[in-house]
């Protein structure tokens, strides 16, 4: 019987490039799919944090949440994470950018995954790994537990003026919470590798964008209109979405 005539060198290499440029073909697939996936588990977790805004604001007269409010201190984050009260002694600085989104987890107990982003390939989220949530007033680490920002709920008495307020009676197209602020001015957030961030509105709808001029006046939702990140909004219609990244 002829035994089996084994493969040469120059048919395994052959095979080898089939195989490549297969892989070649396939990966960017493969990618975009993955890609897709994870910007809308990343919408979803928005919707759902507009969700919960929504009860928050039924709960407490239409008010969005925020912890202490001095429209004379200057912003802050990520203070007095194991205070056990928000809104008492020893908890959150004033004007905490961090401390609002955190309500969400203590009072509407939502899970701590909707606040961390899905797409891992920039940035690496992790849920607080707090045991107890409900008995603490901040994120252990924001800029590991927290993956989106929101729109600053400490206007300054300029602001107030002009009539901006964090509120069930919003304007419908305001931009309340997006995928985090890359803390520079006209570029979209690192969460996708500055190729866009899904964007959630007063209205509660989720948008994908790839320019973060998606505020009411086609302004940026990631600084004042006077071009200002980490500063108060200037008016009614003027989203500035805060942490920074």
């Amino acid at each position: 019987m002829n035994k089996r005539a084994a493969f040469t060198l120059i048919e395994v290499l052959v095979v080898i490039a089939i195989i490549g440029v297969l892989l070649g073909f396939l990966l960017p697939s493969l990618e975009k799919a993955r890609e897709k996936a994870n910007n809308l588990a990343c919408a979803a977790n928005l919707s759902q944090i507009g969700v919960s805004l929504v009860i928050y604001g039924n709960d407490n007269h239409g008010q969005y949440p925020r912890t202490v409010y001095d429209p004379a201190a200057p912003l802050c984050v990520g203070t007095n994470a194991a205070a056990p009260d928000p809104f008492g002694p020893g908890g959150p600085n004033a004007n905490d950018e961090s401390s609002p989104l955190f309500l969400l987890l203590r009072v509407q107990r939502i899970p701590a995954k909707v606040l961390t982003e899905p797409y891992n390939d920039e940035i690496q989220d992790e849920p607080d790994p707090a045991t107890n949530l409900v008995a603490r007033s901040n994120f252990t680490d924001y800029k590991k537990n927290l993956g989106y920002s929101y729109a600053n709920p400490y206007p300054n008495a300029a602001a107030v003026n002009a009539g901006y307020q964090m509120t069930s009676k919003m304007v419908p197209g305001l931009a309340v919470a997006a995928c985090l602020n890359s803390g520079i001015v006209g570029k979209n957030s690192r969460n996708h590798e500055f190729r866009g961030q899904n964007v959630l509105f007063a209205d509660s709808h989720v948008d994908w964008t790839t320019t973060p001029k998606r505020g009411v006046s086609q302004d940026d939702i990631y600084s004042n209109k006077a071009g200002v990140v980490q500063a108060s909004p200037v008016d009614a219609t003027d989203s500035v979405l805060l942490p920074i990244d």
